[in-house]
């Protein structure tokens, strides 16, 4: 068994025991949110068995991890008790979106020779694209309270505070990036990712380099 299977096995494991207190409460939304859990946490494997894209392992602990605290946050109502629970979830989950929004870029901007990407900029596409993401999860957010009264959406500051933890998370991931790229080359994350099936894909679909 490799090492991320063995890794999505483990935090699927967790998912499931809380899964199963979900259960036993009877909460439609925590039920639903472990069992999305469940299955986003099976992405990661199906994309590398596909040979799709290799994510490093540290991402995919980082995803598992982000599902994890949400789901415990439910589930032993952390959210409710703990201030900072909400935001420690929030910068776990945002520096996962950030490297994932990191890594698309960069496969981008390896697939033309017209667009080049200075790695210093990354400080700034990387919040840029959090914010974007962050701005759809809001919404997402008050349709869920809407429609099954989760009671995600605490108040305006409470919202205020979700995009600015998760500006920061942008800001960590855009550093991040930044101090990679000026110890290893693309290349040589292009070459780990294993994207060459994902990179096939983009010129079918937007044709050869160059012609975006």
């Amino acid at each position: 068994m490799s090492r991320m299977a063995r890794i999505t096995l483990l935090f699927e494991v967790i998912l499931a025991v809380m899964l199963a207190m979900s259960i036993a409460e009877m909460v439609d939304y925590w039920i639903a949110t472990a069992f999305f859990s469940m299955l986003m946490m099976t992405v990661p494997v199906i994309l590398s068995v596909k040979n799709v894209i290799q994510l490093p392992w540290p991402m995919v602990v980082s995803i598992g991890l982000a599902f994890v605290l949400h789901n415990l946050g439910l589930v032993t109502h952390m959210y409710d008790t703990a201030f900072w629970w909400d935001k420690l979830t929030h910068l776990v989950s945002g520096v996962v979106i950030a490297s994932l929004a990191a890594v698309e870029i960069i496969l981008l901007d390896q697939r033309t020779e017209s667009i080049l990407i200075p790695p210093r900029w990354y400080i700034f596409l990387v919040p840029i694209a959090i914010l974007t993401l962050e701005a759809i999860w809001e919404i997402l957010e008050f349709f869920v309270d809407q429609t099954l009264h989760a009671g995600m959406q605490h108040s305006l500051a409470d919202t205020a505070n979700d995009v600015l933890t998760n500006l920061l998370s942008g800001l960590i991931g855009g550093l991040g990036v930044l101090i990679y790229l000026r110890r290893h080359p693309p290349d040589e994350l292009m070459t780990n990712l294993r994207a060459e099936k994902l990179v096939k894909w983009f010129v079918v679909r937007f044709g050869e380099p160059d012609t975006l």
